[in-house]
């Protein structure tokens, strides 16, 4: 059963609170609310993203609201060539999109 500790109490006997992690999931409250939980080695931690990019990479699922129907092309990027050279500040690459 998955036991939950203060903060303080968790500080104080904090080799106790490793060796039932091995087991099952603890969890550390403050003020009552959980802020963290220690998990089984076995169950590895998520690794945090490398970059920005594969943060923002993710697993996304789009939904249409409710009563709407979505075809399989709702989401495509515009190709549309910009009409002006996009100017990025650095004198570089000014000509228009392709």
């Amino acid at each position: 059963m998955t036991r939950y500790w203060k903060v303080e109490e968790a500080k104080a006997n904090f080799s106790r609170l490793l060796r039932a992690a091995e087991k099952e999931p603890q969890v550390i409250t403050r003020h009552g609310k959980p802020v963290a939980t220690v998990i089984p080695g076995a169950q590895e931690a998520p690794k945090p993203p490398r970059s920005v990019w594969e943060l923002l990479r993710g697993d996304f699922t789009f939904t249409p609201p409710e009563g709407e129907d979505w075809d399989s092309d709702w989401l495509e990027r515009d190709r549309t060539p910009l009409a002006e050279p996009l100017d990025l500040g650095d004198g570089e690459n000014t000509e228009p999109r392709a």
